[in-house]
């Protein structure tokens, strides 16, 4: 796979990306890393991975509207182009993909793509229509950018399986590379959002994980081990340490979106919080 860093360039227009995606495809592989801008190293460790996996990396910035099920959440979503652009530039990106909403959403835009049974769960309870917007921007970008391959991190793991499971419905010929969750120093999951909470909430927000800890420790002792006692934990240590408004504990299989009685190896611990306005997402599999 190539090394050099090349200069990066910025396409705004979807049909430029796509003419210049079709020139690649038949001789080299594309990485593609989707994105909505305000990058942090949870994103930039995507885009490093995809350039050790393909020979031509595209990074897509576009705030998806109809993804957002609080218009508050969309106005209130961090935005710092000028800095995501330097920094996929330093890491030697070769295209950026910015287009308008209007670009990707025509006036008369109907159509939905739905994965129905594996939002049912979890985050897909609270934010309707959430993953219809995930799944159908995410399609839009496959069918623009025509990837070889596309990197999701396993923070929002419901989100990766949900696009799993839609490109192997679609026979999709992508191949989707997850990628670990990369923390910040205090073990919160980086996310976009963290650069909304103040310095109190960060330092509580670091509970996020410890609880998600405690959970698995106690799977590996062997102690206590049923899902309900796990949850249980999890929930009094985040009560007891300031965490009030507490979303789902939940322990899943990743394959059915089940919820097992007793966990094993194959499953994993999620959670939803919020934390003064925003809320946050974690997982750890077991």
């Amino acid at each position: 796979m190539s090394k050099k860093k090349n200069s990066l360039k910025i396409i705004k227009s979807a049909r430029e990306m796509r003419k210049v995606a079709l020139s690649i495809k038949g001789k080299r592989e594309i990485a593609f890393v989707p994105t909505m801008g305000a990058l942090h190293n949870g994103h930039l460790s995507l885009v490093k991975k995809a350039k050790t996996i393909a020979d031509i990396v595209v990074v897509s910035i576009f705030i998806n509207p109809i993804q957002f099920s609080e218009k508050n959440d969309l106005k209130n979503y961090p935005k710092n182009l000028q800095k995501d652009l330097i920094e996929l530039k330093e890491i030697g990106v070769d295209y950026v993909f910015i287009p308008k909403p209007e670009e990707i959403f025509g006036l008369d835009f109907q159509t939905k793509v739905i994965v129905k049974d594996l939002q049912q769960h979890l985050c897909g309870l609270k934010r309707k229509n959430h993953f219809d917007g995930v799944t159908t921007i995410v399609l839009k970008l496959f069918n623009i950018v025509k990837p070889h391959k596309a990197l999701f991190g396993k923070k929002d793991m419901q989100q990766l399986l949900i696009i799993k499971k839609m490109v192997e419905d679609m026979n999709i010929d992508i191949k989707i590379i997850p990628h670990r969750i990369i923390r910040e120093k205090n073990g919160l999951a980086m996310s976009s959002r963290n650069t909304l909470l103040n310095k109190k909430e960060k330092e509580l927000s670091a509970n996020i994980y410890k609880g998600l800890k405690i959970g698995k420790s106690m799977y590996n002792k062997k102690s206590n081990t049923k899902s309900i006692n796990i949850k249980r934990s999890i929930r009094s240590f985040y009560k007891e340490v300031g965490i009030r408004n507490i979303e789902y504990v939940e322990i899943m299989n990743p394959k059915k979106m089940t919820y097992p009685k007793e966990p094993s190896k194959k499953d994993f611990i999620a959670v939803a919080v919020r934390i003064g306005k925003t809320r946050l997402i974690d997982n750890l599999e077991f």
